[in-house]
């Protein structure tokens, strides 16, 4: 399909901000896709009521998962499904976000400049304010450590207005070309959630496709309550961001930077547990756990899904 892109969503407990994202998406203008929402083995009865409301919708297509596969695992059936109707273009897209009506022809304009050109990724900005959540990625690859350029500044400041190469692209606004996906192949799903598409972006630069940050295309980000939201995330938030950063760099980098890995990995425990001690966090016992645990699992490379506490 010439030019035509697969738009992947996954819904996960998230009735309402699939629908505000869907409702943004048909606002869209200058681009042709179709949209394939995965339901990722949600347990609130959201996926019963988006199949009414949408199952009559010609260019959505419902699929689900037999359980919760994390963030790759869901996004993966999604691309499977459209690889199978040959896009061009594939836009991962997280569902607690809204799209402003030219999002995706700009992605489209961007990744069509340069044919070493890989994946594309949008401004994306708090939603109902001026304020960045990312523009362009930074990836530390002695210690696996990430971040996002610009986080929390304005948006109308001139450098964060130019497209750039940069480091990776965040999963939450992400387009990829069939391309990279038939070199690269899909996202590795054992991370389950966060540094999945760290993983993904650092294969597909080693082979030799640009990252672009595209500030024309813009997303306003909800930030997804369903793992606390940024003010007092989840628990077991930490274990995966203690875990995957150190698996990051075993999985991409070689032997020599395992040692900074690391240490890394030891000073982000002690930070974690500080954080938890000073801030007046709730379940602090259950935080704690998942600290220590996502530690353990790290040494471990014990991959997948975090445990679940019991008290």
């Amino acid at each position: 399909m010439q030019d035509k892109t697969a738009i992947i969503l996954l819904n996960w407990n998230s009735l309402e901000d699939t629908v505000d994202c869907i409702n943004s998406l048909n606002n869209m203008v200058d681009c042709s896709y179709d949209i394939f929402l995965v339901d990722n083995y949600s347990t609130d009865g959201s996926w019963e009521k988006i199949k009414t409301i949408y199952k009559e919708s010609p260019n959505i297509m419902l699929l689900s998962s037999v359980a919760n596969l994390g963030f790759a695992g869901g996004n993966n059936i999604g691309i499977r499904a459209a690889i199978e109707r040959n896009y061009s273009y594939y836009w991962l897209l997280n569902v607690d976000t809204e799209v402003h009506p030219l999002a995706l022809s700009r992605l489209v304009i961007s990744i069509k400049k340069d044919r070493s050109i890989g994946v594309v990724g949008s401004k994306i900005l708090y939603h109902g304010t001026n304020k960045i959540w990312y523009a362009g990625g930074k990836v530390n690859l002695f210690t696996g450590k990430v971040s996002h350029v610009g986080m929390g500044e304005e948006e109308n400041k001139a450098n964060y207005n130019l497209e750039s190469e940069t480091g990776y692209i965040t999963g939450c606004s992400l387009l990829v070309t069939k391309e990279v996906i038939d070199e690269i192949g899909l996202m590795r799903e054992d991370y389950f959630l966060y540094y999945e598409e760290t993983d993904w972006n650092i294969r597909i630069k080693k082979a030799g496709w640009k990252t672009i940050y595209c500030p024309e295309s813009i997303v306003y980000h909800k930030v997804s309550q369903s793992t606390g939201g940024e003010k007092n995330p989840a628990g077991f938030v930490a274990y995966y961001t203690i875990r995957n950063a150190f698996a990051l760099i075993i999985f991409t980098q070689p032997f020599y930077k395992y040692f900074s890995a690391l240490c890394f990995l030891l000073i982000k425990f002690l930070y974690k547990l500080l954080i938890v001690y000073l801030f007046n966090y709730n379940k602090k016992k259950e935080r704690v756990w998942y600290i220590y645990q996502g530690l353990i699992h790290g040494f471990k490379l014990r991959m997948g899904k975090h445990p679940i506490y019991k008290n």
